[in-house]
């Protein structure tokens, strides 16, 4: 951590990496001791904090941490960091420690606008980024001075699930582009009740993630949910069915894959009420919606189209047959048991026949299966 009022967020990344069953070390910066207390960093790690190079205890430090971690994350780096491992200055722990360290780097930058847009401190995280190291880029919003700009301390969440993408050695997207459905769509009764499901918007989340993790560009429709997006992501909000067809539609020619991971209603109310419903018995006549992905394929060129199938169980004959119908490249199927769970019992189809067998994952590493199989695609490969 280094002296960046966004350390004390880093706490919360702590927090995070721990309840994942990470093992955690903190290294401080002389500066960083201005936001946050050695107490509260070995409090949470459970290690003792490191702060200075020269201390009479074994080991040589900046070494033994090298030697000791799979993955070395700075966060928050100031523009000082920034350029002192740009120009291979070693001259307190953590920058000897990133001179060691020989696995994953990841710069997570937070700082003024004025500096995170300063060409020399751009052109150091260019140097670095050629160097082979990673970086999370700071988002927008109101600063610590007040200013309204890039250079926020991303997401804690984020940053974890960058880590573990790392970790697990995800290959890079290449700034591909995926839109993303999610969530549920409503269709209103009357002035109150609207028709629904299930559907949490958890799989749309987990697919953001993973997509912005892996050096991916990433928009989202979102429908009616009950995870929380969190601002990095770019994401249109729709309630109804016809909404979210606007939205994608809207969108679709950006994107070089389609990923319809929401919960569209198959119906409407044929009549909606504009005032409450008050009787005894009411008879609901429905109306079939648009097939919104089907619409969408019928403009898709050489874009990947990926939607899902939720059974009751996995039915092979009943993928096949919705991608074959929507015109899909791809179909995961999966099973009712997964709405609102952070795991699913999948299977992904593709059209060549070809078929990936996952049994119950976590939405995580369906989300990383998922891009996998459309990175084949996208690179033409069946």
């Amino acid at each position: 951590m280094c002296g960046s009022i966004a350390a004390y967020k880093s706490l919360e990344l702590v927090r995070l990496l721990k309840k994942d069953g990470a093992d955690t070390k903190v290294i401080l910066t002389k500066s960083a001791l201005n936001f946050v207390t050695p107490l509260s960093c070995q409090t949470l790690s459970t290690h003792e904090t490191y702060i200075d190079q020269f201390v009479l205890t074994a080991g040589i430090k900046h070494l033994s941490l090298a030697d000791w971690a799979d993955i070395l994350v700075i966060a928050p780096a100031t523009a000082n960091i920034i350029g002192k491992a740009a120009a291979g200055i070693g001259d307190d722990l953590l920058s000897t420690t990133i001179l060691s360290f020989r696995k994953p780097v990841l710069f997570v930058p937070a700082m003024d606008t004025g500096m995170w847009g300063n060409t020399i401190v751009q052109d150091n995280v260019s140097k670095l980024k050629a160097h082979g190291c990673l970086f999370i880029e700071p988002t927008s919003g109101t600063l610590a001075s007040g200013k309204v700009g890039k250079g926020r301390f991303p997401y804690p969440a984020l940053i974890r699930k960058k880590i573990l993408s790392v970790t697990a050695g995800y290959n890079s997207l290449n700034h591909s582009r995926f839109l993303i459905s999610g969530g549920r769509t409503e269709e209103d009764i009357d002035s109150v009740r609207v028709i629904t499901n299930r559907s949490s918007g958890r799989m749309a989340l987990e697919l953001l993630y993973a997509v912005s993790c892996r050096d991916g560009v990433a928009k989202a429709v979102i429908g009616e949910t009950n995870m929380t997006f969190p601002g990095e992501f770019d994401v249109t909000r729709a309630r109804t069915a016809d909404e979210m067809y606007g939205a994608l539609k809207k969108e679709f020619r950006w994107c070089d894959c389609l990923i319809m991971a929401a919960a569209v209603g198959d119906y409407r109310p044929r009549t909606r009420s504009i005032r409450k419903i008050h009787a005894k018995t009411h008879t609901l006549s429905l109306t079939k919606n648009k097939d919104v992905v089907k619409t969408l394929v019928a403009k898709k060129k050489d874009k990947v189209i990926v939607g899902f199938s939720l059974e009751d169980k996995i039915d092979i004959t009943r993928g096949k047959e919705k991608m074959k119908a929507k015109g899909l490249d791809m179909c995961v199927v999966n099973t009712a048991q997964g709405v609102g769970s952070t795991s699913a019992n999948a299977l992904i189809l593709k059209k060549n026949g070809r078929s990936v067998r996952l049994g119950k994952v976590s939405k995580w590493e369906l989300a990383h299966t998922i891009l996998d199989e459309c990175s084949e695609l996208m690179r033409g490969h069946t």
